[in-house]
């Protein structure tokens, strides 16, 4: 299920398939993923089990096959807006704080694995006529790589410019410079994949581990962490929560002040997951501890 091929099938389907036609697909494709992509599957019952504690395994099962089926909508909605430019509706929750980001002279947005974040990264930089920088792990297959990266590029315009956690070093100095100069730069902060420096967290009441890199990026530049999430809320209507900034205290140290804005953006991931459940693709590993890991 990594491979560019289906996505290539969405794009077809998009283009060649009656709208009338898609929920189908989109009912047809969640039940391909559910019974092949058992690796995704068997994680996301071990993250309900935290994520909802005391529900049956029938139960959780149930929830599984809906989070994978929400995760086909947001990959038809996205290749729809990219293809056609459909008019897509939207509500937002924590507008002032919106406002305060979309005129920051520099900020980091941190969302997750959740909702239709690629979406929501075109339609904010075409929407308020910013740029945003894009950290993105990197895929596993390099077509898919280069599909994402075409694919943000035609939905924003230009105004979404992708970079790889793989290319730490390059990147990070590239993200400071960006950050200095007034830009925005987007991450996702709620999973850890390949080499990147991580610190232990207690979410959900389980260990985690969570990216440091948006943390020491706001310390060193003194700019504000964004936490910002996208959210379907029904056919092509989404809603856009923006939270109160994280900001530093210049009164701390750094381990005090990375300490503290790690503990409030894990309260701010576990009240969003804990709300959208169902939107949260999290088909790695997040816990470290044997009880999340164990079937």
């Amino acid at each position: 299920m990594q491979g560019v091929q289906w996505r290539i099938f969405v794009d077809w389907a998009i283009l060649n398939v009656p709208s009338w036609f898609h929920p189908a697909l989109v009912w047809m494709g969640t039940f391909v993923f559910f019974f092949f992509a058992g690796r995704a599957r068997k994680t996301t019952l071990r993250h309900l089990r935290i994520v909802l504690p005391g529900s049956s395994r029938l139960v959780n099962y149930s929830r599984v096959f809906r989070i994978f089926s929400n995760f086909g909508w947001t990959l038809a909605d996205a290749a729809v807006y990219r293809l056609q430019k459909p008019a897509f509706t939207y509500e937002l929750e924590g507008e002032a704080y919106l406002r305060e980001l979309t005129s920051a002279q520099g900020a980091i947005v941190l969302t997750a694995h959740m909702g239709n974040y690629n979406l929501g990264a075109a339609l904010f930089a075409q929407k308020f006529d910013r740029h945003l920088r894009m950290v993105r792990a990197p895929e596993p297959d390099a077509l898919s790589a280069q599909h994402v990266d075409l694919s943000l590029h035609e939905a924003s315009a230009g105004g979404v410019q992708v970079g790889y956690s793989s290319n730490s070093t390059s990147l990070a100095l590239d993200l400071l410079n960006a950050l200095r100069n007034g830009e925005i730069i987007s991450i996702q902060g709620d999973r850890v994949i390949g080499d990147v420096a991580t610190s232990p967290v207690k979410l959900f009441g389980h260990k985690a581990f969570l990216p440091t890199g948006p943390f020491v990026l706001s310390f060193m530049t003194q700019k504000p962490i964004y936490p910002l999430f996208i959210v379907r809320s029904g056919y092509r209507k989404y809603k856009i929560i923006a939270c109160a900034p994280i900001v530093g205290s210049r009164n701390q140290t750094r381990e005090e002040e990375m300490a503290e804005a790690m503990r409030r953006w894990t309260e701010v991931l576990e009240e969003q997951v804990r709300a959208y459940w169902e939107q949260w693709y999290a088909f790695t590993p997040v816990f470290a501890d044997r009880t999340a890991s164990t079937d």
